[in-house]
């Protein structure tokens, strides 16, 4: 993985594995920290602790498609590159919580990549889920909750001329949060 989008992208597709019918993608940057914490929260089936306990062995895997799961370790990984850490919490029924720590301040610290793009094709992909989706930079915040949209009417996301407005949307705020990020801070 190159990026957090990326990472984003494989952790919440675990998600819609397990059933999730609720989503919540969470980037907390805290500058005084010189912190990025990253969390995947759903209410899919979530797992037994025997299996949280393998989940960050990279030849351990619940898919019957291969015999290896990469992506919680190399989110493991790339989080201890930059100083951070992966915390996975889950119980059987209650659903899963993943949450990876980068330090910012480290240039080991991953680009964020294209959420905006990302985030827009999980919405496409899954219209049946509930998804939110928030950016915290220390007091400025961007939040979206399809569960809102759909109650104003916004349901398609599929629609061709609503992908790119969605999109546009979701980046040019996250541009505006982001803006206001520390100079020493090494998220791009």
């Amino acid at each position: 993985m190159v990026d957090l989008a990326m990472h984003m992208m494989d952790i919440v597709q675990n998600a819609i594995r397990a059933n999730a019918t609720r989503i919540d993608i969470g980037f907390l940057e805290e500058s005084r920290k010189g912190t990025l914490t990253f969390t995947v929260s759903d209410n899919g089936s979530g797992m037994v602790p025997e299996t949280v306990e393998r989940v960050e062995d990279p030849f351990f895997t619940t898919r019957t498609t291969r015999r290896i799961g990469l992506g919680i370790p190399l989110l493991k990984m790339t989080s201890e590159q930059s100083g951070g850490s992966l915390r996975v919490v889950s119980l059987p029924g209650a659903g899963t919580v993943v949450e990876a720590v980068f330090r910012t301040d480290n240039p080991d610290c991953l680009p964020l990549g294209d959420l905006a793009g990302y985030l827009v094709l999980l919405l496409v992909a899954n219209p049946d889920i509930h998804f939110s989706f928030s950016y915290r930079l220390d007091r400025d915040h961007f939040l979206i909750d399809t569960e809102e949209w759909v109650k104003q009417g916004f349901t398609d996301f599929s629609k061709k001329e609503m992908a790119p407005a969605v999109t546009e949307f979701i980046a040019e705020n996250l541009k505006t949060v982001c803006r206001k990020r520390n100079s020493e801070s090494f998220l791009c």
